[in-house]
This record gives structure tokens, sequence and C-alpha cells, in this order.
């Protein structure tokens, strides 16, 4: 009796239940970390508050301030201007009253006045010169939009900008231009006055994010996000030149969104200064948690034999076991239920290692197989699904090299569509015969071909007699529906590193590739022009409809180019039809090198071609078909050895902005070439009422 309750005392105070009771001790430290880390930013929060409020109404303030200032210098610049001497362009008397002006008026740094014909008539300073682009015209549109020119700072000098005002005669309406350069040297001032008993720093930033003018020249600028503050205050912390600060900005913007500078007022504060109290709290809650960890440190070194050991151990085969690693053996240390659990985890570990190399390999070949149907039979565009395919093969397979190649039907030749670690000149010019090289072996006698040791197989040696580098590589001809279209290669420079495994995936790829290139190739020939491989005119009436569709759905904007190739009756008269034909080949070449992948190509008819530009509106529309343009023109085409110059007439229009059809968007795109082809040809138009008349 005496030794049943020795055993069932010993298995008590060894058993798993004892030794977590007392782990249980050590939670304490989980909730007091939590409560002391919930307290600190609890008051991190009420801080950023109190100091975002502060902010905020002192950067309203100050943006109130500068915006009335500047908007006082341009009434004044206005009124100035009102006067009968000034709108006489009288030089003597304004000049008098300009260094009168500057006299009285510190912030204005220089005066002139411009005539019509942009010159000088009137100025403080005999020295000043207009810039050489400077525009009469622009500046008249400045003045009455209200807009500011660039701030402009020098290394020694304040920062300045300019302001323009029309000069309007009762007599000749807009004959001139009076033009200021302020002085914003006030500015600083006003945000040194405004935290002279403050610990934030204030900054002042233009449009183009430079700066203005500073409170503290130690001020930082270098991470703070201009391109978020536009018409709204916003709050955030920003780490500058590597401090943290908290940030406060505000738009001038928000007061007149017309007349007001894009200008930002920036005020900020070291989160080291703001958050001070908040960092010495924490500093007494981490001293408590140390006190506590020791505690806890203590009484687990008693525990450690008999409890945290054998749990460590497991734990760490555990975490092999969850990273992969099946190699490390788990061994009992213990007689109690961990040692047990131990014995289970280890006899588990030995049959996931047993299985696991051939549950891999299927399972990478079935994801890989699905992610590839997946992939390619979503995909219809011929040259994004061959560099789909070729990425996915070569990442699967770790492939160094790579080429999907394809036969041209008309030629019976093989060509390189695209490739992975091959230099762009091999890609380009490589043309193989069939039955020629390794690719053409496969294709002519459409067998598979896997060489482990390049160097060492018989059969490969007889295929490919030169140029032979140490290797291994795997090249599977693509046959759909009994028509062979390609082949697909693999290799590395390693022998042997591709297995019987990665051929067997290689040949499952290269039968799923074959099916989705012809699937494509099919879809290609419905949609395509059979001399330029553009898209045809059907197709384009399609994507048009589409993409008008879409633009109404979204708000978005759309550009429509057409272009036609300049005396192109003349050059087949002169040059016959296959020369001709030669040009309509070349030219739709060079559109598709031209334009953005989202931009959408076709031939319209002859030597008419189109192309839809998603998102393209206003001049924009002319970036595209100026680069078309100049391709086009400096492409050296070459009829027996001499150069005939080759040129292209464009006509743009915009949707909504030109055309509220699809026929109305043709007409006015078909207007604006009408009206490059009447001016000259060889350049780009975009669509103008007055041109309808024109044309008529």
């Amino acid at each position: 009796m005496a030794s049943l309750n020795s055993n069932f005392i010993l298995k008590y105070f060894t058993g798993i239940r004892v030794k977590l009771t007392i782990i249980i001790l050590g939670v304490t430290l989980i909730p007091l970390g939590l409560l002391g880390f919930w307290s600190y930013n609890a008051q991190k929060e009420i801080i950023t508050r109190e100091v975002t409020a502060s902010h905020i109404e002192l950067s309203n303030t100050l943006a109130r301030g500068i915006y009335e200032n500047l908007e006082f210098t341009r009434k004044l610049l206005n009124s100035i201007g009102e006067l009968k001497v000034v709108q006489a362009l009288n030089k003597e008397v304004s000049e008098d009253f300009f260094n009168s002006l500057m006299r009285h008026f510190s912030f204005f740094k220089l005066m002139y006045l411009i005539n019509s014909d942009r010159k000088i008539l009137a100025t403080t300073d005999p020295s000043v010169a207009l810039p050489e682009d400077w525009l009469f015209s622009k500046a008249v549109k400045r003045s009455y939009q209200g807009s500011l020119s660039e701030v402009r700072t020098t290394f020694d000098g304040p920062p300045t900008m300019t302001l323009e005002s029309v000069i309007r005669s009762p007599n000749l309406g807009i004959n001139g231009v009076l033009i200021s350069e302020v002085n914003l040297t006030s500015i600083k001032e006003l945000l040194k006055n405004a935290l002279k008993n403050s610990k934030s720093q204030g900054l002042v930033f233009d449009e183009v994010g430079a700066v203005i003018a500073r409170s503290d020249d130690s001020a930082g600028v270098s991470d703070v996000a201009f391109s978020e503050v536009v018409d709204s205050d916003i709050t955030n912390l920003k780490t500058i030149n590597g401090e943290s600060y908290l940030i406060t900005a505000v738009s001038l913007k928000k007061f007149d969104f017309y007349q007001a500078p894009n200008w930002t007022i920036v005020l900020q504060i070291p989160e080291r200064i703001a958050f001070a109290a908040a960092y010495k709290f924490r500093e007494k809650i981490i001293s408590m948690l140390g006190l506590t960890a020791l505690i806890s440190i203590i009484i687990a070194i008693f525990l450690a034999r008999g409890f945290t050991v054998p749990i460590g151990k497991l734990v760490d085969g555990a975490s092999s076991i969850s990273q992969g690693n099946y190699d490390k053996e788990m061994k009992s240390t213990s007689s109690d239920e961990i040692g047990e659990l131990t014995q289970i985890f280890d006899e588990m570990r030995v049959n996931i290692k047993n299985t696991k190399a051939e549950l891999d390999s299927k399972i990478l070949q079935l994801s890989t197989l699905y992610e590839v149907g997946k992939a390619v039979t979503s995909e219809l565009n011929f040259v994004k699904l061959q560099n789909m395919i070729l990425d996915i093969v070569a990442k699967v397979l770790k492939a160094e090299k790579g080429s999907l190649m394809l036969i041209d039907d008309a030629e019976k030749t093989m060509t390189i569509g695209v490739a992975i670690g091959l230099s762009e000149e091999i890609a380009r010019d490589t043309k193989l015969e069939i039955g020629d090289s390794v690719a053409g072996w496969a294709v002519k006698n459409r067998k598979f071909l896997f060489v482990k040791n390049v160097e060492e197989n018989e059969e490969f040696l007889k295929i490919k007699k030169q140029n032979i580098k140490g290797g291994t590589l795997m090249c599977a001809p693509l046959i759909s529906k009994d028509k062979i279209m390609g082949a697909l290669n693999v290799s590395k420079s390693t022998p042997y590193s591709f297995s019987d495994s990665d051929f067997e995936l290689f040949v499952n790829l290269a039968n799923q590739v074959a099916i989705a290139i012809d699937n494509a190739r099919l879809y290609r020939y419905a949609v395509t022009d059979e001399m330029t491989k553009l898209y045809n005119h059907r197709y384009f009436q399609q994507r048009l409809d589409e993409e008008l569709l879409r633009a109404d759905r979204y708000e978005d904007q759309i550009s429509l180019l057409i272009l036609d190739v300049d005396h192109f009756k003349h050059f087949n008269d002169t040059y016959g039809h296959p020369e001709g034909d030669r040009v309509l080949k070349t030219v739709a070449r060079l559109i598709e090198k031209s334009v953005r992948e989202i931009d959408i190509p076709a031939r319209y008819g002859g030597e008419e071609f189109v192309v839809i530009c998603p998102g393209k509106a206003g001049t924009s529309a002319l970036v595209p078909a100026e680069r078309i343009r100049k391709a086009i023109e400096a492409f050296d085409f070459r009829i027996n050895g001499v150069h005939v110059p080759i040129t292209v007439s464009l006509g743009a229009a915009c949707y909504p902005e030109n055309a509220t059809t699809k026929a109305e968007l043709i007409k006015k795109s078909d207007t604006a070439l009408y009206y490059s082809k009447e001016n000259g040809r060889n350049r780009s138009t975009l669509y103008n009422p007055i041109m309808v008349e024109h044309k008529e």
C-alpha cells in the first residue's frame, strides 16, 4: 500500500498537469505587458490628437495669412495696371512710379512693363531681360487665371516669384503686360513669429516641393509626401533624415482653388519631443516587465530539467518538420506524457519523410499543370501567351536557358518566338530549317528528346555536331490535332540536373502548351490582317465599341489615331505592288513597336491604319502619334540598295471631348488626318472644330 501511494505521488508530481500549473505562473507577464503597452499607446494617441489639433489650427492661421498677403499683392499689381499712365505705356512716368512703389512696398523686388511686341518699355532694372520662351499669349492667359510662377531661389538670395497683370487700353484693348518679381522673405518672418514659443518647426513648400521658407534652418524636408497634399489637411508620422516627425500639412488651395497657389504649409515636431512623456512611461513599463521577467527566469531555471528542456526539444523537432526538415531525430528524455508525445512525433517524422518525395513530385506536377492550363487557356494574345508559357516552364523546371520556337508555314523555317538566357541577337537572328539542330530534329521526327549529359549522349552528338557546351537539355515538338507548330526547349549548364520526373512534367506541359498555342493561333488568324499581322478592320470595330463602353462606365477617355501612308498610290505606280506590300508590312511593324501594350493597332483598309489609345485625351493623344510618325520617318527603307523615304500623316480625335459616338469619333479623326495631308503631310494633327469648315 505504501509503495502504491509513493508511485501515485511520484507520477502526479512528474505529470504534465502539474508542470502546466507551474508554467501558468509565467503567463502573468502577458497581461501585464499588454496593459502597460495599451496604456502607452493610449497616451500617445492623446498627445497626437492634442498636437494635431494645435498644428491644424496654427497651420490654417498661417495659410490664411500667406494667402491674404499674396492676394493683396496680386490685387495691388492689378490696380497698378489700371492706372492711365501705365495703360498708356509711358516709360518715364511708369518707371518713376515703379521705383516709388518699391520704396514703399519692400516685397516688390523688380517691376517692368512689356508691350505686345515683347519689348520692355519701362523697368526698375535696366539689365532685366525676358526669358527666351516667354510668350505674350501665355502671360495673358496666366493673368486671367490668376496663375503664379514657380518659386525661384538662389544660393544667397531670398525666394522670389513672378506676378503678371494684363494692361488694357480703352482704345487698343490688351496692349501690354505688367510683370513684378515679388520677394517672399516676409513668409519666413511670419513663420518665425508664429512659432517663436513653440517646439514645432514650420515649412512652406511650392507646388513642386521646393522650400519657400522655414522657421528653423535645421528643419528636414526630404521625406515629406508632397503629392498627398492637394486640398485637404493631413497628419502623419514621417521619417526625415533618420528621425521621426509628427507632420501636419495644409494646402493654400483650400481657400481659393483657382486663385491660390498650390503651396503647402507644413508643421512638424520631432517624435522624441512630442512623445517625451509617453517615452518615460514606457521606460517604467519596461523596467517592471524586466523585473517580472527576472523572477520568471529564476523560477524557470528550477523547472528546466523536468519540463522546459523536453518541451524545447519537442518544439525544435516539430519546428524542423514544419520547415520541411525530416532528418532531425527527436529523442525522448522522459517517461511522462511529453516523452510519449515526442516518440509519436518521431514516428510521424519517419513516415512523412518516406512519402514526401513522391507526394512533392505529384503535387508539383498537378499544381503546375493546373496553373499552366488555367493561365494558357485564358490568354489568347499570341505574344503574351508565348512569354507566359516559357516563363512558367522555366520557373517550374528551374531552367537556365529556354526557347519557344515556331514554324513559319510560308517559309518552312523555325524562328525563336521568345527566349530566356539567350542574347537578344541570337534570339532575333536564329532561323532553322526543319531537321536542323536539336529543335529541328524534334520537329521533323516528332519525338521528345531528353539528354542528361550532352557531352556523353551519342544520339545528341549525331544531331548536333558543333558548338556543344556541357549540360543537360530537354526538347519537345509542339503537336496539336496532328499539326506541328514548333518546339519547346529548356537546358541547364550542369549535367544530370534534370530528373526523370522533370522530363515527365515537361512532356505533359508541352502537350498543354501545344493546344494553347493552336487555340491562340486560330484566334489570331480570325482577328488579324493577313498581310500586316495587325488586327483587322472587324476586330478594330469590335474593340472600339468595347473601349467606348468601358470609358462610359469608368468615366474615362479614349483617343483614336488614323494614319495614312503619304503618296502611296504614286509609290505603287513607281515601284510596283510587291514593294508597296513591303511598305505596309514595315509600317505595321513600326506602329506595333511605337505604341503601348494597352493600345490597339489595326489595319483600317488599304494604306490606312488606326490605333485605339485608352486613357489618352487632349494633346496627350499626339504623343503616340508623333512617336509613330518619327519612327516611320527615320526608318531606312531601301529598294535595290537605294534609300526610299516613307512618311505618314496622322489625325487624332478624343472621346468624349471631341465626339460622343463611335461614328463621330472616326469621322473627326479622319477630318484631322485630312487636315494633316492638306497641310504638308508627314505631320500629326489633333482635331479642332475649325477643321470642319476648312475641309468643306
